[in-house]
């Protein structure tokens, strides 16, 4: 029997517990904070453990031991959470604090790119508001700004059309930021938006399948960024072919420039990249696997993880196969929008602003076949055994199937079943590929267990 804490609350976390004891039945993971409406075999809650403090999954060890943990939140990780577990004896997957900042500091990113041959957008950084505006004002091309640091809901990047438009996000970010003020000022890609995902073991790594994911808040990819609406899986795009590009132009060099630099990294890592006219180049490096593609990716994991794990540990990742089972996958964001659109002081709902929690999730059973799957996201428990929401993205709904239009199906009729008060959610993810054929995943197969080469 195996034991594992997983450090997350997000329906990515669900996603990785759901890999842990679905691959392995001798598997237990605790999941911590985790979600407390959450009722699955071999998943237990750890409400006791914070992202945000790591003396609390101390506490917990000290009383519940464990084979290893897993740290897989951004917000943990850029606080060092991997590194004072590791200095307390404990076996731990999860990059380093300093590793986290390719992350966490969008110019540490774009350097990184820079120094190890990453192919990525021409860009520049500033502390000071006047001297971007100038910047943006004398670009020849369109750009995007980006605050340097995290943001709660994703939405620190501001993608722009023209000069005045980067001007006021310019101007939005210095009036939030204040003497805190660090932007970076990149030029804008053009093409079709691709997630790559590895397991590193801090010497080589394991490709996963790849996703497309939908991160702009309104139909049609209209308004803004924010953490995602939902993602498909395998990319529409993907192919043997664009998988050896994909290791060759962007994983190659990233191991290679963390073994450079003497950065501490283990877990996953998050390439998000622009399939362009002229290659693929780097948007930003994440040093977690993605949500919302978490969600559509993992379910078609059929290696078993915690092996996969123990491989990590070991620095043997790279001799271990991925087996996947090919089929396509399509995950929905379900969020909490405003109460009463008609009621102008009511709260706009995520991610446009405040929004109201404590509203009953419902979900009407079904004898049905199902080829669907829920992560919970931010649910919680309420009285009397109902679930209730807690936050701005409350769940992920995913379908599956061998085709994309089976897949959108399956999502959709799922997310007819289930209601909460002022529930909001895109009708069209992976719309736009419904009518082509699968995408093949590295392997090329399709509705079938599949094995992928791994490492280089």
């Amino acid at each position: 029997m195996t034991d594992v804490l997983v450090v997350d609350g997000t329906g990515r976390g669900h996603a990785i517990c759901d890999l842990f004891v679905r691959t392995d039945p001798d598997t237990t993971v605790y999941y911590g904070p985790g979600c407390d409406a959450l009722a699955a075999e071999r998943i237990v809650p750890v409400p006791s453990v914070r992202l945000d403090a790591p003396e609390s999954a101390l506490a917990f060890l000290a009383d519940h031991p464990v084979d290893f943990v897993f740290v897989s939140n951004i917000d943990a990780l850029s606080l060092g959470y991997a590194d004072v577990l590791a200095a307390h004896g404990h076996r731990v997957i999860g990059p380093s604090k300093e590793a986290a900042r390719l992350e966490a500091s969008k110019e540490r990113g774009k350097r990184f790119c820079d120094d190890h041959g990453l192919p990525t957008a021409r860009y520049a950084a500033f502390t000071d508001p006047a001297a971007a505006r100038a910047y943006v004002r004398a670009l020849p091309y369109a750009c995007v700004v980006k605050t340097d640091g995290l943001t709660p809901d994703g939405d620190g990047s501001v993608v722009c059309d023209t000069a005045a438009e980067a001007e006021v996000a310019l101007d939005a970010f210095a009036a939030a930021q204040g003497e805190a003020f660090q932007v970076v000022v990149e030029e804008r890609l053009y093409g079709r938006e691709i997630s790559v995902f590895a397991l590193l073991d801090g010497n080589d790594y394991l490709l996963f399948p790849t996703a497309l994911d939908f991160k702009r808040t309104l139909e049609r990819d209209a308004g803004k960024n924010c953490d995602g609406m939902g993602s498909i899986a395998p990319h529409p795009q993907a192919s043997p072919l664009l998988m050896e590009e994909i290791r060759r132009t962007l994983v190659d060099p990233l191991v290679s420039g963390l073994r450079a630099e003497g950065l501490t990294y283990s877990g996953f890592v998050y390439i998000g990249a622009m399939i362009t006219s002229t290659g693929l180049r780097v948007i930003e490096i994440n040093t977690r696997f993605g949500d919302s593609e978490a969600e559509a990716v993992l379910p078609g994991v059929h290696s078993n993880f915690t092996r996969l794990c123990r491989a990590v540990l070991d620095q043997d990742v790279a001799s271990h196969p991925l087996v996947t089972d090919g089929l396509v996958r399509c995950s929905v964001a379900l969020t909490q929008g405003c109460l009463d659109l008609a009621d102008p002081a009511t709260a706009p709902g995520w991610p446009f602003g405040a929004f109201e929690t404590g509203q009953p999730v419902t979900e009407h059973t079904t004898d049905a076949p199902d080829a669907s799957q829920v992560f919970y996201a931010n649910v919680r428990a309420g009285e009397g055994g109902s679930t209730v929401s807690s936050g701005g993205r409350v769940l992920h709904v995913v379908g599956t199937g061998i085709t994309l239009a089976d897949a959108r199906s399956a999502a959709y009729a799922r997310v007819g079943r289930i209601s909460f008060p002022g529930m909001r959610y895109r009708s069209d993810i992976g719309a736009v590929f419904e009518t082509a054929a699968p995408a093949p995943d590295a392997t090329g197969a399709r509705g079938e267990l599949a094995v992928a080469d791994s490492g280089r």
